[in-house]
């Protein structure tokens, strides 16, 4: 595998880790929640906050192992390409939320929901690891192909 490809999996995994920290550090901080974007009526409840953080911190976690499996750090994981793409999708759906986002925070659209403009970055960082993720892919799928794997 290309060394390029492989980090590009390799950054994918080390941001999907470091976003599963940062999920379960604000679980334990409503006011930090709230301001990262969590509904005020889970920010309420202190227990459903926690245990929403901690799952997301966990899905998080699983895809870093992904990444981590696509890179060849760690042994293949059941469904590894698939998986792998399916993960992509997930960051980049999630992060061309960002384009409506954008145009509100420019007043290009008027919406009777405020966005703060975090939220865009949020979403260009979504992206950026989707991005990550997709690269990796796309590269390892070419490189097994021409080992006619």
């Amino acid at each position: 595998m290309k060394k390029t490809n492989q980090q590009m999996l390799d950054l994918a995994g080390a941001l999907c880790f470091l976003l599963a920290t940062f999920h379960a550090v604000i679980g334990f901080s409503p006011a930090l929640s709230f301001y990262f974007g969590a509904p005020e009526a889970l920010v309420q409840n202190k227990y459903a906050l926690i245990g929403v953080c901690f799952l997301v911190s966990l899905i998080l976690g699983i895809f870093g192992l992904y990444a981590l499996s696509g890179a060849g750090r760690i042994p293949a994981l059941p469904r590894l390409n698939q998986v792998l793409i399916f993960i992509s999708g997930i960051f980049i759906l999630r992060g061309l939320i960002g384009i409506p986002e954008f145009l509100v925070v420019m007043g290009v659209i008027e919406t009777s929901i405020p966005i703060a403009p975090r939220f865009v970055f949020f979403s260009m960082v979504s992206l950026l690891v989707g991005g990550f993720f997709i690269t990796g892919v796309i590269s390892k799928k070419q490189w097994f192909e021409k080992k006619g794997l």
